[in-house]
């Protein structure tokens, strides 16, 4: 009887353990998520929407990339955005321990409703359907 016990012991802290093992990703990044959504921008740039995933990083194929990605609208060029968010000295709490705090992003241009990393990953916002002229839209690609 007690050795049933034991047995039923450590399946269940098997489980237990698999069980986070498979929930903790989903949970690291929806915190990432909350830490881009918060970024207070400056009045003239537009907060549109902003998704989430999991992707590959190009490297060794095994998809652990937390990736947000921010979808803004403004008049300023690239060059303009790139300074500014480097001004912003943006620092969250809970990620990028290796790099300071400082978050790793790219901007780039927005040509449609997919966004196509150069780090083999796409996400689609329908809510971008509607866009006629994705001249003042930008994609950014926070990455850990």
């Amino acid at each position: 009887m007690k050795r049933k016990i034991l047995i039923i012991l450590i399946l269940s802290i098997i489980a237990i353990i698999f069980f986070i093992y498979l929930l903790y990703p989903n949970i690291h990044l929806k915190s990432l998520e909350k830490e881009v959504s918060n970024i207070m921008l400056p009045y003239n740039i537009e907060k549109i929407t902003l998704k989430s995933a999991i992707g590959d990083s190009g490297g060794n194929g095994d998809y652990s990339t937390f990736r947000v990605v921010l979808v803004i609208k403004t008049e300023m060029k690239i060059e303009e955005l790139k300074q500014e968010f480097e001004e912003m000295n943006l620092k969250f709490k809970k990620h990028y321990k290796n790099n300071n705090n400082k978050p790793i992003f790219y901007i780039t241009n927005c040509k449609s409703k997919d966004f196509k990393s150069a780090r083999d990953f796409s996400i689609s916002f329908d809510e971008l359907s509607k866009v006629q002229d994705y001249s003042n839209y930008y994609f950014i690609e926070f990455v850990e």
